[in-house]
């Protein structure tokens, strides 16, 4: 019987509200797993250019989903930005972009 492989899942949600956007950094398993994580932002807009990196570990155990960070840019940011997750952990390599 084959082995099924765990299905290990980043996501980047763009949640625009009023007057920002919020960007939040995502890990969906449908098993346990465990790693590091680097959420890189890059930004050029009318307001201005910024570069933004957050890292760190996480541990998903019996949840099927866990924002890793949440990051908050001006709403000029809407439609002038490039965000990237990469995923490290014991299960392999992920990597997700928005837009």
């Amino acid at each position: 019987m084959p082995i099924t492989p765990v299905a290990v899942e980043c996501v980047i949600r763009a949640q625009p509200e009023k007057d920002f956007l919020r960007l939040e950094a995502v890990v969906r398993s449908d098993a346990p797993v465990s790693g590091q994580y680097s959420f890189v932002i890059a930004k050029q807009s009318s307001t201005g250019s910024t570069n933004n990196t957050q890292s760190g570990s996480f541990a998903l155990q019996n949840e099927p989903e866990k924002v890793l960070t949440t990051l908050i840019l001006d709403r000029s940011a809407i439609g002038h930005y490039r965000a990237e997750l990469s995923l490290q952990s014991d299960r392999g390599r992920f990597t997700c972009t928005s837009p």
